[in-house]
């Protein structure tokens, strides 16, 4: 049975599938959903400005504390979901989770952290070199992780349901 559900989100249209699936899945199974987001620090050079005198560094920096960083990425993580999935959220229990580092490693450590039993992912999209010389993040998370990684195709669609679109895989939980 499935109890609690991870699914991690880039915050696009790309994952907006894979989260509108997970919400679907928790309510019908009485789960609770996790929608995890993983960010990473802003860069220096994302600033314009001259960094030499040490003040200026000094309030670059302290502007831009962890615990803040994280903070904004949950707003984002709650704006994201309510403005998407509003109606469909009532009824799940569901509760937003960020990170700070690597993508794929910090889905694994969330997962066995929040012991869930099931990874919902959209597949992303890659080009062809890609493809050759690095793993993707679902390929990563697939092999790390402590319980199955079902992978959402974006590409997949079988009908349109209150503006988010429902992938092909209704009927593997439908017949368990």
């Amino acid at each position: 049975m499935i109890q609690r559900i991870l699914c991690p989100t880039d915050l696009t249209e790309n994952s907006r599938d894979s989260v509108a699936y997970a919400l679907r899945l928790a309510k019908e199974n009485g789960a609770q959903l996790i929608v995890f987001h993983a960010t990473s620090f802003p860069s220096l050079s994302q600033y314009p400005c001259e960094l030499e005198p040490y003040y200026q560094w000094e309030q670059l920096v302290s502007k831009f504390k962890m615990d803040q960083v994280l903070a904004h990425a949950e707003r984002k993580v709650k704006n994201f979901v309510g403005a998407r999935f509003g109606a469909e959220t009532n009824g799940v229990a569901w509760k937003p989770r960020v990170a700070l580092g690597r993508v794929s490693e910090e889905i694994v450590v969330a997962a066995f952290q929040e012991e869930v039993d099931l990874i919902v992912m959209a597949r992303g999209k890659r080009g062809p070199l890609a493809r050759i010389f690095r793993l993707s993040i679902l390929e990563a998370v697939g092999r790390s992780a402590p319980c199955p990684v079902l992978s959402i195709d974006a590409t997949q669609i079988i009908c349109r349901s209150r503006g988010w679109r429902l992938p092909l895989l209704r009927e593997v939980f439908q017949s368990s």
